[in-house]
């Protein structure tokens, strides 16, 4: 499901370059109102390698960039999902209760929130990134290798990281899905609180059923999709 936020600021929005960390707090902050942060944050679904089953997009409006920071001039938007219908519905009666966010010291007040279901008729459909995917893999030496599009542990580690988030979620083997390259790609390197990050932008053709490819859509592509990496719209 999709969640899509029409926020006023109340005052210009200032957000630096790097912003998932504070964003991803801020739903966080917000499901807390009605007691709902725990599972969401804590528990989730899955055995030891917890998926928190939800993911966000960046935040849009019109902007311009100055000393290096984001300012955005008048109303924004934010879209959320989930394959959980749980998760929607609580920060739905969360902002239903107080439609108001905080996001660094600009608050932001809910002026609309649209809540719909995507469904995808297909077994192949082409998605691009709106924020970049991340794979990558820690050695034992506590090394962090990042792995780029022009190499197959790439996709493996794609396909991968959708079996386990499905299997957490729906308790069932999932299919195994076939991804490709579908455009070019570009490198991002960005800050996740105090540790940098080397992801990737591009365009992806995946061949699966219609509820594989709406699992996808709806928790996003690669790791840690909920600090927002991941996003990607359907073309």
């Amino acid at each position: 499901m999709q969640i899509l936020l029409q926020l006023q600021p109340d005052r210009p929005l200032c957000l630096p370059f790097n912003y998932q960390y504070q964003l991803q707090s801020a739903i966080y902050a917000k499901l807390a109102e009605i007691d709902a942060s725990d599972f969401w944050h804590d528990v989730g679904f899955g055995g030891a390698r917890k998926f928190k089953a939800f993911t966000f997009g960046s935040i849009k409006g019109r902007y311009k960039v100055s000393e290096n920071k984001i300012i955005f001039e008048g109303g924004v938007s934010l879209e959320i999902r989930s394959p959980v219908f749980a998760f929607c519905d609580d920060l739905q009666r969360a902002i239903e209760l107080c439609p108001r966010i905080k996001l660094f010291d600009t608050v932001l007040t809910v002026t609309n929130a649209s809540v719909s279901n995507l469904h995808i008729n297909r077994f192949s459909a082409g998605f691009r990134t709106e924020t970049p995917v991340l794979i990558y893999k820690n050695s034992e030496q506590g090394k962090t290798r990042y792995f780029a599009p022009d190499e197959e542990e790439f996709y493996i580690g794609i396909c991968n990281n959708f079996e386990r988030k499905y299997e957490a979620v729906f308790n069932v083997p999932a299919e195994h899905i076939q991804i490709r390259p579908a455009g070019y790609f570009k490198k991002v390197v960005t800050r996740y609180k105090e540790t940098w990050l080397t992801a990737y932008h591009g365009a992806f053709e995946v061949k699966a059923s219609p509820k594989s490819l709406e699992f996808l859509y709806n928790t996003g592509m690669g790791s840690k999709n909920p600090q927002g990496f991941g996003f990607i719209k359907l073309l």
